[in-house]
């Protein structure tokens, strides 16, 4: 009987098959050294020559470090706001999920401050 989808043969691998050949491509660079990827912004340690990325998709994350008007958590003091911007929504859920336990993921401070949108192209597909 044979598996469907696409396995990992590298040794000691324990991923569940892929349902495609190209997440199976993908993920094989988890085995690999090489970080193909790098950010076009000058300066950025991410940048050609720095340490880069395995995944084109993790480097499309990494952009919005350089493009966010950056998150600021609603709970913290407001002494140490602005020294902690967050650049991506979840990264800001999960400051206020570990630090601030007591604050609901629906509070209205919180989702206020998540439905700001970067200036600039849309990220994802359009439907």
């Amino acid at each position: 009987i044979r598996t469907p989808g696409y396995r990992c043969e590298y040794p000691g691998c324990t991923a569940p098959p892929f349902q495609t050949l190209y997440l199976l491509n993908s993920h094989m660079n988890v085995h690999s050294s090489a970080r193909p990827y790098h950010c076009r912004e000058a300066g950025c340690p991410r940048g050609e020559g720095g340490k880069g990325f395995k995944r084109h998709n993790e480097l499309i994350r990494h952009g919005l470090v350089h493009e966010s008007p950056g998150y600021v958590c609603p709970f913290c003091p407001p002494e140490i706001r602005e020294d902690h911007k967050y650049p991506r929504p979840d990264n800001l859920q999960r400051h206020v999920r570990v630090h601030h336990v007591d604050i609901h993921q629906d509070d209205p401070r919180l989702r206020e401050v998540l439905s700001q949108r970067p200036d600039g192209p849309s990220r994802g597909r359009s439907r």
